[in-house]
């Protein structure tokens, strides 16, 4: 938005008038004086990086950045773009800290912290976690999903207590909402979306008489029982769930399971696909024991491969923290990759962790390989030491 600035004023000479008065408000142009529609429609082509800036203008200003005609505009005309939110919880918190990726739109392309520098240079405003509106509700659940620009947080523990509650955070006004409970309490379950559909398996407490699992229909607004799976199955410990070639598949390291959900049944011991995090132009990613790895789904081959150019990250992430067993998230965003965990600082004054993260860009090269670029990072946020990273995800707002 260009905004019309006044030229400098002039040296004053001994004979020179007295500077004559700006024309009243009625003959000057004003952003007030546009029709609302069209307000409204120049505002959905900014970027929502600028939006915490623009919000300090005025009232109105803030009023119509939260509308959702803003966001009803920004979607016609195809202005959405990918945010990240994150989840803290501390016992000290009275509730989970649900806060916002803000990157600075005026930020400089620093050199990357993995680089020592000879002198500190003062640099513009890096990301950063911005806290948005806090949910009365105290659930640390697993299962929570993206359902286009809503986040859905199912079940318990809430307060160390199973619980069949549904609140779902709604990306574009940041405002909470109750959506229909499940058909029983469940206690860290997990959970995939899937063609309009919400998938929750396990957490029922290992009771038989207990549906394992059910399914929400998004647009319909009510829960389903799934068929009963085997015993094997429900006995299964579940650490990853994810949708793959229309199946739900879940399991652990060792054993992997799957819904299929056109023919509503179950399938044990099937071929382990569940390392995928997330994925850019078909190519999946994931991180475990401290290496970033690819696995190219074009070619179906049955290995992963480690990310190559990402030496001084590894040493960076082991140095903060990242090797101590604290959480660490990897999730895709405007076509690169970005990883956060947890890292306690020097000397660990204060008993306080920082929360880093690293904006890594993508590049396949000659010969089928594919290799990271760092390109940025940087502290998000200082937090107490026993407070626990617990969601990171990717939303189209």
């Amino acid at each position: 938005m260009n905004l019309q600035v006044e030229p400098p004023e002039k040296k004053k000479t001994k004979n020179s008038s007295p500077p004559q008065s700006p024309p009243s408000s009625s003959s000057s142009p004003s952003l007030s004086s546009l029709p609302d529609e069209i307000f409204v429609n120049c505002l959905a082509r900014i970027s929502r990086s600028y939006y915490p800036t623009l919000s300090l203008v005025s009232k109105s200003f803030r009023s119509i950045l939260s509308s959702t005609e803003l966001f009803a505009a920004r979607s016609h005309i195809g202005s959405t773009e990918q945010c990240v939110y994150v989840c803290l919880w501390d016992r000290s918190y009275q509730f989970p800290q649900w806060l916002r990726l803000w990157v600075n739109p005026n930020r400089t392309l620093a050199n990357s912290m993995i680089k020592k520098r000879r002198k500190k240079k003062k640099k513009t405003t890096g990301p950063m976690l911005v806290p948005i509106t806090s949910s009365n509700f105290t659930s640390v659940s697993k299962a929570t999903v993206v359902v286009g620009s809503e986040i859905y947080v199912i079940g318990g523990p809430v307060d160390s207590e199973p619980s069949s509650t549904v609140r779902v955070l709604d990306c574009c006004s940041h405002t909470w909402r109750d959506a229909p409970s499940m058909t029983i309490v469940r206690m860290n379950a997990l959970a995939c979306f899937h063609d309009g559909k919400i998938y929750v398996m396990g957490g029922c407490q290992g009771l038989e008489d207990e549906p394992w699992a059910e399914v929400f229909d998004t647009k319909t607004k009510t829960w389903q029982h799934l068929p009963e799976p085997d015993t094997e199955v429900r006995k299964c410990s579940i650490y990853s769930i994810a949708e793959i070639e229309e199946t739900i598949q879940f399991g652990n390291v060792n054993e992997t399971y799957a819904y299929h959900t056109k023919q509503c049944k179950w399938e044990s011991r099937v071929k382990q696909k569940l390392k995928s995090e997330c994925m850019i132009e078909n190519v999946s990613y994931g991180y475990w024991n401290m290496r970033l790895l690819w696995y190219d789904n074009d070619l179906q081959k049955d290995y992963w491969k480690r990310l190559e150019g990402l030496d001084s990250l590894d040493e960076m992430y082991m140095r903060n923290g990242g090797s101590s067993g604290n959480t660490t998230k990897l999730v895709s965003c405007g076509g690169k990759l970005l990883l956060l965990w947890e890292g306690y600082m020097k000397h660990n004054p204060n008993n306080r962790k920082k929360i880093w993260c690293a904006e890594i860009a993508i590049e396949k090269r000659d010969g089928g390989g594919v290799w990271g670029i760092v390109e940025r990072v940087e502290v998000l946020h200082n937090v107490p030491i026993s407070c626990q990273l617990l969601h990171c995800l990717v939303v189209s707002v």
